[in-house]
């Protein structure tokens, strides 16, 4: 769009009253700008200079507050190095005292590590000797029982040698007997058989020669008959001949055929003989053997069976001697085991109780380790009592009892003796054992004594700190109580228990203790 002053053409009416009037406003316009950019200037400008102090005032503000905490730190510091110092002072002064402490329990305990080891030395050859000791007795024992063993087992190898030696003689002369017998058996069926052959072959020649006088006669008789049809045939044949040609050449064969069936028909009637002939004797034989074997088998049947008897009768001897011998095995194998596994026990209980005695003797005190049984007031009036009873029934006469001074004592078995070197009675092994175990117990039941006496004295104490601790402080629960710090006529009621409010009283029922006490005893009676 082109300006007002620059158009071409004719103006309109009135536009010189408008460029005048726009004139005046335009000035009125920038003074009132001019104006706006002067505050603005100095709005500008104040709050530069404001930011300026603030940001001088927070550096101030940050160098005072470093300043302060410089000063603070050297302060705490102080302070510090202060409680520092004194705290390296006590801990230096406990250390020295726990050095002190440690250097004395260190000088006891190598004290003790030397006593116990001297201790732990006798102890061990103590424990040696009496392994040694228990060790040749075991081998004495073990070496009684494999000579008793070896004499046994030689006394059963011999009785086994000549039972058995007895046995192969009976067997061998038994033995020759059968053979004997069974060599005579034979030479009676050796002289049976030939006379057997010898009437079979006489048989045999009787039987064959009749035989060849039947086949003699049979043969001329058939050789007549067979000449006599031989002509009937001839004449028949030249008549049939005559008057047959065929049936004559059918004849023919048919003859043949009849002479090669009539010789097989005789071979097989002679096989047929033999085999009948030898049927006979055959079981002719066997009958004769059947008889004359009855009775010999019957008296080997009846041997057989008694030398079966007796070998079943030795069989069963042996079978019951080897039971018996096996069970002896196994029972004094097992009665080795029990021996073996009682002794190895009793080696365990006697570590054991060693190993318990090293952990006591840690336990106890100087006395204790130079004099570790303690001597009873009243033990020598009790052996002077002893004594005079000892003496006094000598005197009447009566036979010492069980106990007494005369022991007796075994190689073989335990025993104990006495600081005079005398044997200890049987029943009196454990006495210094006893001794050292009643007085650990009465140690130990005044010790539970002194804790129950002290526990108490803690507990009072702790109840005596708490009513003061209540006494004190202020709130709810101690106010519904009474002060124990409130004073009455000069007195305090900080050691005395803490009273109790009771909100109601109630008929209570006594009864005397001396009534429950009979009542007890009444009750017992009647139970027994």
């Amino acid at each position: 769009r082109k300006p007002k002053s620059m158009r071409l053409g004719k103006t309109s009416k009135g536009a010189a009253a408008t460029l005048g009037g726009a004139g005046g406003d335009a000035t009125a316009k920038y003074g009132v700008v001019k104006d706006t950019d002067l505050a603005r200037q100095k709005y500008l400008e104040a709050k530069r200079i404001l930011k300026s102090k603030m940001e001088q005032e927070q550096r101030n503000s940050r160098a005072n507050s470093l300043k302060i905490q410089t000063i603070y730190r050297k302060i705490m510091r102080i302070n510090k190095v202060d409680g520092l110092r004194k705290e390296i002072e006590i801990l230096s002064q406990n250390h020295e005292r726990d050095v002190d402490r440690k250097d004395a329990i260190i000088q006891m305990l190598d004290r003790d590590l030397e006593e116990a080891e001297d201790q732990f030395g006798m102890a061990l050859r103590a424990h040696l000797q009496n392994m040694d000791k228990l060790i040749d007795l075991q081998d004495s024992r073990l070496l009684g029982l494999e000579q008793e063993f070896e004499s046994e087992l030689v006394a059963l190898e011999s009785e086994f040698n000549n039972e058995r030696k007895q046995i192969v003689t009976q067997h061998s002369r038994e033995v020759g007997e059968l053979n004997d017998i069974m060599n005579a058996i034979d030479v009676e069926e050796s002289e049976r058989e030939a006379e057997a052959r010898q009437e079979h072959e006489q048989l045999r020649e009787e039987i064959r020669n009749k035989n060849l006088e039947e086949i003699n006669v049979l043969r001329i008789t058939l050789d007549t008959q067979i000449e006599d049809l031989e002509q009937m045939f001839e004449t028949a044949h030249w008549q049939y001949l005559q008057n047959t040609d065929q049936r004559t050449t059918e004849f023919k064969s048919l003859t043949r055929k009849d002479q090669e069936l009539s010789k097989e028909i005789e071979q097989k009637i002679r096989k047929i003989d033999r085999l009948q002939s030898s049927l006979q004797h055959w079981r002719m034989k066997i009958s004769q053997n059947v008889k004359e074997c009855a009775q010999r088998n019957s008296n080997l049947q009846e041997e057989k069976n008694g030398i079966q008897a007796h070998f079943q009768n030795l069989k069963s001897r042996m079978n019951k001697f080897r039971s018996t011998q096996k069970s002896r095995l196994s029972e004094l194998t097992k009665n080795a085991n029990e021996s073996k596994n009682l002794l190895k026990d009793k080696c365990d209980l006697a570590e054991r109780i060693l190993k318990l005695s090293e952990l006591g003797r840690k336990m106890e005190t100087e006395q204790e380790k130079v004099t570790p049984f303690y001597v009873s007031s009243v033990e020598g009036e009790i052996e002077k009592q002893a004594e005079a009873m000892m003496q006094k029934a000598k005197e009447e006469g009566e036979p010492s009892k069980a106990g007494g001074d005369d022991v007796e004592v075994t190689p073989l078995h335990s025993s104990a003796w006495s600081e005079t070197g005398k044997p200890v009675g049987k029943w009196n092994h454990l006495d210094q054992f006893w001794k050292k175990y009643n007085k650990v117990l009465l140690d130990a039941l005044a010790i539970e004594k002194e804790e129950e006496k002290l526990k108490k004295e803690n507990a009072d104490l702790q109840e005596i700190l708490k009513q003061y601790f209540d006494g004190i402080s202020v709130n709810d629960e101690v106010l519904q109580k009474a002060n124990p710090l409130f004073v009455t006529n000069f007195k305090v009621n900080l050691n005395k228990p803490m009273a109790v409010r009771r909100e109601e009283t109630k008929n209570m029922t006594f009864v005397e203790a001396n009534a429950v006490v009979n009542q007890q005893k009444m009750g017992s009676m009647l139970n027994r």
